[in-house]
């Protein structure tokens, strides 16, 4: 306001001495610049408010940053959860079953949950459902495993399958029905005894003889189709227990079922 009185003061004691024409100019050119003075103290306020409210948009954002530092730092701390799928696919990987880009689509496709998949899932399904409890079952180096110690198959130094077996064998061959797609090997392993001396009778034949047996029982019992049988004998040469003590040598002498998933089966994509 200030300004603008002596602003009117300058203009009356002129007034006097300037002509008519010019004092109308120069009271309009005042009017002008006045309002260009307004114009741009609105501007001012405006840009000072928009800049306040941009600092406490910053502001916030980074107490909302400095909050997922924490959190992540926190986060990184904690060893991670290596869960039972992680393992099989990494086993899978390292083996050369997989390549680092299939890994990766795995872990995509299924949101990387856990290390998880739905055939994983499924498949361990169908083991809690079918599998005898005589049988162990487990994930090793991207291959299941299903063992079945020899005294429930075979009687002592006999690939003759006894009444018992086939109770066992239809439980896994429902397994194997449930999955159609997988290819299976059926291996024999024994101890590190020789039954007989005659050398056609040894471990090695022993333990094909009662690897075929298994197979054909499933072909020809319970129509699993032949070709996704492979019947194996590994004698005394894969233990998973020490052959000097009894009880080794039960754990040694079994049957054991081999089952690999394909990649195709592992990422979800049958049909």
């Amino acid at each position: 306001m200030k300004k603008y009185i002596i602003t009117i003061v300058a203009i009356i004691s002129l007034a006097s001495c300037v002509p008519p024409g010019k004092l109308s100019e120069a009271l309009d050119a005042n009017a002008l610049l006045n309002s260009k003075y307004d114009s741009l103290h609105n501007k001012l306020n405006d840009t000072v408010a928009n800049f306040s409210s941009s600092l406490s948009l910053l502001n916030s954002n980074v107490n909302s940053l400095k909050d997922s530092v924490s959190y992540y730092r926190t986060l990184a701390s904690v060893p991670p959860v290596i869960t039972e799928g992680d393992v099989f696919l990494n086993q899978m990987l390292g083996l050369s079953l997989l390549s680092k880009s299939e890994l990766a689509g795995i872990k995509t496709t299924n949101g990387n949950n856990g290390g998880n998949n739905v055939w994983l899932d499924g498949f361990k399904a169908d083991m809690k459902k079918y599998t005898a409890a005589d049988a162990d079952v487990r994930l090793n180096k991207g291959y299941v495993f299903v063992d079945i110690s020899d005294k429930i198959l075979f009687n002592s130094s006999s690939y003759t399958l006894t009444k018992k077996s086939k109770q066992v064998l239809a439980t896994i061959a429902s397994l194997l029905q449930a999955q159609p797609d997988l290819t299976f090997m059926i291996e024999g392993h024994t101890d590190n005894k020789a039954f007989k001396k005659n050398a056609a009778n040894d471990n090695w034949s022993l333990s094909v003889n009662r690897a075929t047996a298994v197979a054909r029982i499933l072909q020809t019992k319970y129509k699993i189709n032949p070709k996704r049988i492979i019947a194996a004998g590994r004698s005394q040469y894969v233990p998973v227990d020490d052959n000097k003590t009894k009880a080794g040598r039960l754990n040694n002498r079994r049957i054991r079922i081999v089952i690999m998933p394909t990649v195709t089966q592992v990422m979800n994509l049958n049909k």
